[in-house]
């Protein structure tokens, strides 16, 4: 019975990635009240700047490789698999030998050399983890379920027999990169024998990627440029450990059409049309609507119930970035859209107006309203960037704002039917 039920949820790709995001959403839960928990406002806020700032480095590191897989798959006819992971691991032996060479000649200070360890297979993991989910995203899904619940359990050992520090904040992210690097390596289902190391290729990918390198930079400074401005602004750790709670249960609310997102691409990349994005965008919309709704009526209990009062003020972040995240519906699903058609300079410009917006309301509203102004910066660059996606794609393809935006009733009976089944 309950292998018939499995196979029943395996058996459609979409249906799958919700249920490994839903699954990713509740374990996430438990990491985050955890993690909140164990570390206390202040050293969850230091952990919060040293991966805004890794990740920021990585993905300039990353140099766009990863972006162009999807295009070289879809348009060159090759089997570009074995040639891109090869690749990949060749860029992360050459930044490992950099990193080593620069914390042996520099001596930073420990934040700048957890940053410098944690780069190299951030890099790997990014692009590693990428090619899987084109290629099989169900494996990716998986993996991530499989990460989470490792998260769960090395925190409760923590939580069990040490006493919270900055020793342990800096191991929980040092141990958990490392998992996750392995777990991008066994994903790519090959013999460790047959991988070739190499940089033969990647200046064909480099080539290709460099738009959307930048395009995906200006996409994490909506994401990530808000905690760094809180640092530079001299914040404290602890009210950016306030803050970073907020923007995580914000950003929990995009997982579903994350979700439908990853697999959109990859149906993509087989030769789905832009009637297949206006129903995918507009059926994570409404759900995004439901749960945003929800959660404006729970969050505030939940927040205190689970996490503590130290983080009652992380509710009136999520509020402003819950009004952002509908737009990031549009952003999510016309992007995937943009890049497996090669469409890239429009992505680019649109990020960079919403990375520009970002960038100065934070400026102007941090000394103001300290976490709540970087707040509301980012509602109003998400919503200028979906917004903006949105009315793009509209006009390039002729698709109807009442095809991309009003569920319809086939959509519903899909969703019911999916589900009695």
């Amino acid at each position: 019975m309950l292998k018939r039920i499995i196979g029943k949820i395996t058996g459609n790709a979409y249906g799958y990635s919700v249920f490994a995001k839903l699954l990713s959403v509740l374990t996430g839960l438990v990491y985050a009240i955890l993690y909140s928990r164990y570390l206390g406002s202040e050293l969850r806020g230091t952990a919060s700047v040293i991966t805004n700032y890794s990740e920021m480095i990585m993905l300039v590191l990353c140099l766009g490789v990863y972006q162009a897989y999807p295009y070289f798959k879809k348009y060159s006819g090759e089997d570009k698999y074995s040639e891109f992971i090869n690749n990949v691991l060749g860029m992360f032996l050459l930044y490992a030998v950099a990193a080593a060479a620069f914390l042996l000649i520099v001596k930073p200070s420990v934040n700048v050399c957890v940053i410098a360890a944690l780069i190299p297979t951030s890099v790997a993991i990014k692009q590693l983890n990428y090619v899987v989910l084109i290629e099989n995203p169900r494996i990716r899904n998986t993996s991530q379920i499989i990460l989470d619940v490792f998260d769960i359990v090395f925190l409760l050992a923590l939580m069990l027999f040490t006493d919270a520090n900055y020793f342990y904040c800096i191991l929980f992210l040092c141990v958990r990169n490392f998992v996750s690097f392995v777990l991008a390596v066994q994903n790519l289902k090959l013999p460790l024998f047959s991988l070739r190391p190499t940089l033969r290729q990647t200046w064909r990918y480099v080539k290709y990627g460099f738009v959307p390198m930048l395009t995906v930079i200006l996409m994490e400074v909506n994401y990530k440029v808000d905690v760094m401005m809180l640092d530079r602004m001299n914040i404290s750790d602890a009210q950016i450990g306030v803050y970073s709670l907020g923007v995580m249960l914000g950003q929990k609310l995009w997982m579903i059409p994350d979700a439908l997102r990853d697999i959109l691409m990859g149906k993509l990349a087989g030769g789905k049309t832009e009637d297949e994005v206006a129903k995918v965008t507009r059926t994570s919309l409404w759900i995004t609507v439901a749960c945003i709704l929800g959660m404006v009526v729970l969050g505030k209990p939940i927040i205190r119930l689970l996490f503590g009062a130290e983080y009652n003020g992380a509710y009136a972040v999520f509020l402003n970035i819950s009004l952002g995240v509908v737009g990031m519906v549009f952003y999510k699903m016309i992007y995937a859209y943009n890049v497996v058609n090669g469409h890239k300079n429009i992505n680019f410009i649109l990020l960079a107006t919403a990375a520009v917006i970002n960038v100065v309301m934070n400026y102007y509203l941090i000394p103001v309203l300290s976490i709540n102004g970087a707040a509301l910066a980012s509602m109003a660059s998400y919503s200028v960037c979906g917004i903006g996606f949105l009315i793009y794609f509209i006009r390039k393809t002729n698709v109807s704002a009442k095809d991309t935006l009003l569920i319809k009733k086939t959509d519903i009976s899909d969703l019911i039917h999916y589900i009695r089944k």
